[in-house]
């Protein structure tokens, strides 16, 4: 439905060649939506007979669509779908004339009232380079947690290598190791996504680990004191990757050891939600979009930063990101703002 194009000129079709005397899902989605473009029912008839449909049931299927009293529901909500998509699409032209428009801001930390006001409302991704200058936290690394913590047993997530879905999947991959184990594996692992403590193994809620929460400072008027359940741990060797996703909450990712490379992308980019979503998880792969088929998925505005140990990352509320470690890295989320951070109402991957 692109333009005043037929539908019939640049769509193939879902599926191969059928014999079949009643038209797949798929196809009654390709005929309604060429009905609504405007193209010829002759033409469609055509298409579908090229296309291995009997004529009769060509026939038959086209005028039953054309008369029927739910086409013009169907022509009103994909009208509001074009709308919304027009407002979408009127965001990501102005932002593709930023003079960088790739790279994110990179500033000392602001007042509050500033960042409320440009970054938090304004729904704008910015990296805080000073954001934990002075905490204890910035001493942390691997040796230091096996020295402190190394008989306490911790959970961690392994096997994830054999699992293209492995965190969404993260049940299935917890495991119980002393935290000497754990520090000694990832300093053995090289490059590997197979070992990571990741934010579902919940460390800083575990009694041994409150202590921590004392190292982090985050800065006053913009955080609340600091609680086991507004903070979340990251340990893992490089290589380790959080797959394209996007969260429910406005996040400050601090990178503490090592460095990561965070890929964002605007959620007024639309084509993602075009994509198949698995939950909160998209299926694009963000290394191959050139040669991905949808005009609109290859010319993706797809934002990336390198957080240097000392940095942080302000992730807005529903802004997909993918998480590239790439040293041996420890990081912290830090989730509990001065402002209301709830939005669970956003979960477009539930939307059928």
């Amino acid at each position: 439905m692109a333009g005043k194009k037929p539908v019939l000129s640049i769509v193939e079709g879902p599926g191969p060649r059928t014999r079949s005397r009643s038209l797949a899902v798929e196809w009654r989605a390709w005929l309604v939506e060429n009905l609504l473009a405007g193209v010829d029912r002759a033409k469609i008839i055509a298409g579908l007979v090229a296309r291995g449909v009997p004529v009769a049931t060509a026939r038959r299927e086209v005028a039953a669509t054309a008369t029927s009293p739910l086409l013009p529901v169907c022509g009103e909500l994909a009208a509001r779908a074009r709308r919304l998509e027009l407002a979408h699409a009127l965001t990501r032209a102005h932002a593709r004339q930023d003079a960088a428009p790739t790279e994110i801001e990179r500033r000392t930390t602001p007042p509050a009232a500033e960042f409320f006001r440009h970054y938090w409302a304004a729904h704008r991704p910015v990296v805080l380079t000073d954001a934990s200058a002075g905490w204890p936290a910035r001493t942390w690394t691997p040796d230091g947690f096996r020295r402190r913590f190394g008989r306490v047993t911790v959970e961690v997530t392994s096997g994830r290598d054999a699992d293209p879905e492995y965190d969404a999947n993260v049940d299935a991959h917890r495991t119980r190791m002393t935290m000497a184990r754990f520090i000694d594996r990832v300093l053995a692992a090289g490059r590997s996504n197979d070992l990571y403590m990741v934010a579902n193994n919940h460390t800083m809620q575990r009694p041994a680990f409150r202590g921590l929460l004392d190292e982090l400072r985050p800065p006053p008027e913009l955080f609340h004191p600091p609680r086991a359940t507004g903070f979340s741990l990251w340990i893992g060797p490089a290589g380790t990757i959080t797959p394209l996703h996007h969260d429910t909450t406005n996040i400050l990712f601090c990178q503490l050891h090592g460095r990561k490379q965070v890929e964002l992308v605007s959620p007024s980019e639309t084509a993602l939600l075009a994509a198949t979503l698995r939950g909160f998880y998209s299926t694009i792969d963000l290394d191959h979009l050139a040669a991905h088929p949808h005009p609109a998925v290859r010319a993706m505005l797809v934002r990336r930063v390198v957080l240097a140990p000392g940095e942080a990352l302000f992730i807005p509320a529903g802004w997909w990101h993918r998480v590239t470690s790439l040293d041996v890295s420890i990081s912290v989320s830090l989730l509990s703002w001065r402002r209301a951070n709830d939005f669970d109402w956003y979960r477009p991957g539930t939307v059928s």
